[in-house]
């Protein structure tokens, strides 16, 4: 297996330590996956004991100026495992003045990302170099980590704008570990968390609600307007982490609602899309 890849734009350098920022806050492990198109950081916590599901995808080209993969099949894949906080504190040594990074995949004492950034420092350049290590996931995993289904929801809605949301959020988060998410597919959504002395619930209007390309979809936009409203309740600090970690500027998000079951939120940015799988409370 080899993978070598090279970034010469500092948007780029940029955008990739988001990236990891953004993964670093959310879940302490991940799986990279390197495709000759696109790397995805994927997260799979246990369902069963309430956990999340993140799926974070870049399309190769719009980061790297050179991306050379040779996986072990046909598919060119290779999957690693790594600790995100080590990946987050590496690119923080990305900063104005880097004329390049470019990152292998080694083998030193064990498996490593080698992340090689150059900065330029007076009239030469100085070099910086940060060993990750990672564990490759035999082929047999793979599947774990393949990219998940769009899920079968009842409603699909915009939510408000990330900063309105992160301040409803935190001022909730105080009162109740659970919040009531109802939705319909009228654009209106209100978030609701109470404990024993109060209740609070905040309501958004016109959000617009996504139009999806398949006839399923269509077909549940027509029944969720004729049932009315739904609603999944969550562990609010779950959305929370979410919220928190995020730094990659989404342009739109979209909250796809399983009634009663989970709910999936997208996260749609210029060159970034995460999903985020977010269970029922127990």
């Amino acid at each position: 297996m080899r993978f070598k890849a090279k970034l010469l734009d500092i948007n780029c350098m940029q955008q990739l330590t988001r990236v990891g920022a953004s993964m670093s806050r959310m879940t302490k492990n991940c799986v990279l996956c390197l495709a000759p198109k696109k790397i995805v950081f994927v997260s799979n916590e246990r369902i069963s004991e309430g956990g999340t599901r993140i799926w974070c995808e870049i399309q190769q080209e719009t980061l790297f100026d050179d991306y050379r993969i040779e996986g072990k099949d046909n598919s060119n894949r290779i999957f690693l495992e790594l600790i995100t906080d080590n990946f987050a504190r590496a690119l923080k040594s990305i900063q104005f003045g880097v004329v390049s990074v470019k990152i292998r995949l080694t083998k030193k004492y064990t498996p490593c990302l080698t992340i090689e950034i150059v900065t330029a420092y007076g009239n030469s350049n100085r070099i910086i170099t940060h060993d990750v290590p990672v564990v490759i996931v035999p082929q047999r995993d793979w599947y774990e980590y393949e990219e998940p289904d769009m899920p079968q929801f009842d409603v699909s809605i915009y939510m408000p704008q990330m900063k309105v949301l992160k301040q409803v959020i935190d001022r909730m988060k105080n009162l109740s570990e659970h919040l009531v998410i109802t939705a319909d597919q009228k654009g209106n959504m209100t978030l609701k968390t109470q404990n024993d002395i109060v209740t609070v619930e905040t309501h958004f209007k016109d959000l617009g609600n996504p139009v999806w390309a398949n006839d399923a979809a269509n077909n549940r936009k027509e029944a969720s307007t004729q049932i009315g409203a739904m609603e999944a309740c969550i562990y609010i600090k779950k959305l929370a982490q979410l919220l928190q970690g995020q730094q990659i500027n989404p342009s739109k998000i979209i909250c796809n609602l399983l009634a009663e079951k989970a709910i999936h939120i997208y996260l749609v940015s210029e060159d970034v899309i995460l999903q985020y799988y977010i269970p029922a409370a127990m």
